[in-house]
């Protein structure tokens, strides 16, 4: 486990909240982009390659007890309109750590607010970091970190998967509130050099008690990872006492801010996305004011939650995962304008 670096920054204020709030709301709800008749779709991670704009997205049969977490990828011109291309991840019968469970999201994109969205060549590579275990079921715990890479992003079943995870919930330098499942994780350039690394990994993890932390790992090389710190970065359970998720991370560099947006969940409440500030890394200014994407249609009147931002031609586009009590999980979008 590494240190965490003395902060020797200032913290975000209050006006600057409201300033990035402005800049990244999204008050247009667009509706599914994605929806599949007999699966759950979930977990969208958008990104640009060649003037063409991918998704990686995770889906679930919805008999779940028969089944786990795959990967797959769409594209679009427009983000609005997607046309499916493939499987990314398949599950298989190998009796693997990472056989039955296969959830993938797209590694080291461009995370500046106005930047390409395009993703970051590492080593040569194409990476996707993804959760992963070897049981049926939803999210059945434990769940691994795994890592693996592709010359071209975009092809189907093209990446070959790391033999063993990258992090997993029973390491020796394990944080005492993720020792029971790691569940996703986003891998960015720290372009800003606030951990004294290239490259961060933040992700959300869980207790024994089943709630769920953000936490941060760090590497030189994009493929052998440490923790960082030795303790969570946020816990909305410090806000909300009735909160049991804090999750789904995705970071957006607005001038010398790292901005996070996360989802929120809390016992007999539908979650929500919001966002929080921070040019540490460490230290979460969140914000208090309206979610940025929460149930308010009747499509999605359970949850509106797991966040991924894009900005395209001055447009800000946030897709997420909506839930309803018709037992259809599909991924949205809700738009600035």
């Amino acid at each position: 486990m590494i240190p965490f670096k003395k902060d020797n920054l200032n913290r975000v204020s209050d006006s600057e909240m409201i300033e990035i709030y402005n800049k990244i709301k999204t008050p247009v709800k667009r509706g599914a982009v994605m929806k599949w008749e007999n699966d759950f779709t979930d977990s969208p991670t958008v990104f640009k390659k060649d003037g063409v704009y991918y998704m990686y997205f995770i889906a679930i049969s919805k008999d779940c007890s028969v089944s786990g977490y795959e990967t797959h990828i769409a594209s679009s011109t427009d983000l609005i309109n997607w046309e499916y291309l493939g499987p990314i991840f398949r599950r298989n019968e190998l009796n693997h750590w990472d056989s039955k469970q296969c959830a993938g999201y797209a590694a080291f994109k461009d995370i500046l607010f106005d930047g390409t969205n395009e993703l970051n060549e590492v080593n040569g590579k194409y990476y996707i970091s993804y959760l992963a275990g070897n049981s049926d079921g939803y999210e059945p715990d434990p769940l691994y970190m795994g890592l693996a890479k592709s010359d071209d992003p975009t092809v189907p079943d093209s990446f070959l998967r790391f033999e063993d995870p990258i992090l997993k919930p029973e390491d020796p330098d394990s944080r005492e509130m993720e020792t029971k499942t790691l569940y996703k994780s986003c891998l960015f350039k720290d372009i800003l050099g606030v951990t004294g690394y290239p490259y961060v990994n933040i992700y959300n993890g869980k207790a024994q008690d089943s709630t769920e932390r953000i936490f941060l790992a760090v590497s030189n090389n994009g493929e052998n990872w440490e923790r960082y710190g030795d303790s969570h970065v946020l816990d909305m359970k410090e806000i909300d006492p009735n909160t049991r998720i804090t999750g789904d991370p995705q970071i957006v560099c607005i001038g010398d801010v790292y901005v996070m947006f996360f989802f929120h969940c809390t016992a007999g409440k539908g979650a929500y996305n919001t966002f929080a500030c921070s040019r540490d890394l460490i230290n979460w200014k969140v914000w208090d004011g309206a979610p940025l994407v929460e149930p308010t249609e009747s499509w999605e009147n359970v949850h509106a939650h797991k966040p991924w931002f894009v900005r395209h031609n001055g447009v800000n586009y946030h897709f997420y995962c909506a839930v309803n009590e018709n037992n259809e999980r599909f991924i949205a979008v809700a738009t600035s304008v």
